[in-house]
């Protein structure tokens, strides 16, 4: 591996050829804010939409757009905190490839990565496209709910990558 890596890829090396495996759970605190924000709007748009409810104003596109609205807060609340409960997506970097969640349809095997891409996307909202090539066509996409610093992570992937294919 390269000899200037970052402590974070060091440890996440180190991890690797200790345990056989490193595995990135979603980040705890990240998910807490996310649902604490949700919340707020979702408990805003219920607000307002009580509120048009009892003022008899609900028809139109303007009523459609707030119970839409409403109904996507909702399933932002759902999703993280079920997230939260269950600590999925997980993903994993092992012998194998590198993993999305538990099934091995988020598996892409070290011989089948075309590229690894840098981190692309707006701040806070980010992510590492691994792309895959040959019958498995496609990509995953490591999100900065699992790893903070992405563009250490890419750099990473990519040295162990070159390893895996190193005979």
């Amino acid at each position: 591996m390269a000899a200037d890596l970052g402590a974070a890829a060091a440890g996440w090396s180190a991890e690797l050829a200790a345990a056989g495996r490193v595995v990135f759970p979603p980040r705890r605190r990240r998910l807490l804010l996310r649902l604490a924000l949700f919340a707020l709007l979702m408990l805003s748009s219920l607000w307002s939409n009580i509120d048009h409810l009892r003022e008899d104003d609900v028809s139109g596109t303007l009523g459609i757009l707030r119970v839409t609205a409403l109904l996507a807060f909702v399933y932002g609340v759902g999703l993280t905190a079920w997230q939260l409960v269950t600590g999925r997506p997980e993903v994993t970097v092992d012998s194998r490839g590198v993993q999305l969640g538990r099934s091995d349809r988020g598996l892409i095997p070290w011989h089948q990565i075309s590229r690894i891409n840098d981190p692309t996307g707006i701040p806070g909202l980010r992510t590492v496209q691994i792309h895959a090539s040959g019958t498995r066509s496609g990509a995953i996409g490591i999100p900065q709910d699992n790893v903070e610093n992405l563009t250490e992570l890419s750099t990473w992937l990519r040295d162990v990558h070159a390893d895996k294919l190193t005979p």
